[in-house]
């Protein structure tokens, strides 16, 4: 059967959802990509390109990826397309979804939605459950995936959260995160060539926390609660970064902020929604735990950041007021 696998390329989860699919349909083709409009038209083109040099039909299966209502347009155009090719879509998620996102999915009887509203499951659970029910492997694996995504104390794991940061800094950073899908679906967590990455990162990823520790700044915010707010550089995985944040300045939100104006929310306290303060964001989107989006201001300038992201925050507790 031909298969397409597309799936998140910046955590645990995401690989681990496409090497549990692989381990299913060990022939497709994977791609990986990050939210964002551009990612998305990029995707499409790929996607194009295969199905168009694959005869006969077949299924493609995203995982890990929400569906912002802004990148309806794009999916749509793609999903005509597929359908006009008679290829399937399989669409597994724990992401929250509009209800605009929902109604594609009722207008064509081959392409499926498998979605978690309860936030209790990671995608990697999700494949496990709906393709690879039973398999003792596949099912290792979405439990390490859910330990990561989660930011649970439950298991010792790798260090693959960070050597997927690592990857993204590198040219050949697609071949990298497709073989290591690939190294999972095989059962191989770690091995010495991931040793030997993971060992140049290491330096690179101190230097850039110690750099990040110089320049915090903390705001206070209504109702008594604090945020932070942090640039960091292409090196630093932010969840695991974020418990040292927290432990440091007691803050009840951290926003993690790079030069490409891209922001990670993370939070240390239940009150806060990350997705529901992304959404006023640029491209925002993710979960109460943790989300992300993009800002207007110029990451070289902080006080304007530190604006921005204080009035997206405010005008959040506004609404939940």
């Amino acid at each position: 059967m031909n298969s397409i696998i597309v799936s998140h390329e910046s955590d645990v989860d995401g690989v681990f959802s496409a090497a549990i699919a692989l381990m299913r349909y060990p022939q497709s083709k994977v791609i990986f990509t990050s939210y964002g409009k551009d990612n998305f038209l990029r995707i499409s083109d790929l996607v194009y390109k295969e199905v168009v040099a694959t005869q006969g039909n077949g299924l493609v299966i995203f995982t890990d990826l929400g569906l912002n209502d802004d990148l309806i347009s794009p999916i749509s155009d793609t999903f005509s397309f597929l359908k006009s090719n008679s290829w399937s879509v399989l669409w597994i998620d724990h992401h929250p979804w509009s209800e605009k996102a929902l109604n594609l999915f009722q207008k064509i009887e081959t392409f499926h939605l498998v979605l978690d509203r309860g936030g209790n499951k990671c995608a990697s659970e999700l494949i496990y459950e709906h393709l690879l029910y039973g398999n003792n492997k596949a099912k290792r694996l979405a439990s390490i995936a859910h330990t990561s995504d989660y930011l649970l104390k439950d298991q010792d794991i790798p260090p693959l959260p960070e050597l997927i940061v690592y990857y993204r800094t590198l040219s050949n950073f697609y071949s990298k995160i497709t073989g290591l899908a690939k190294r999972v679906s095989d059962g191989i967590l770690w091995d010495t060539e991931m040793q030997s990455d993971f060992n140049n990162y290491v330096n690179l990823r101190n230097e850039a926390k110690s750099n990040s520790l110089k320049m915090i700044r903390i705001q206070e915010l209504s109702g008594g609660l604090k945020m932070a707010i942090i640039p960091v550089s292409s090196y630093i995985q932010t969840s695991l970064f974020s418990e040292e944040i927290f432990q440091k300045t007691a803050v009840d939100v951290a926003f993690f902020f790079n030069k490409e104006g891209k922001i990670s929310i993370r939070r240390n306290n239940p009150v806060i929604e990350c997705n529901k303060i992304a959404n006023e964001l640029l491209e925002g989107g993710g979960h109460e735990y943790a989300a992300g989006g993009k800002m207007k201001s110029n990451p070289d300038q902080i006080d304007e950041v530190l604006k921005e992201i204080q009035n997206a925050t405010e005008t959040w507790l506004k609404k939940k007021i």
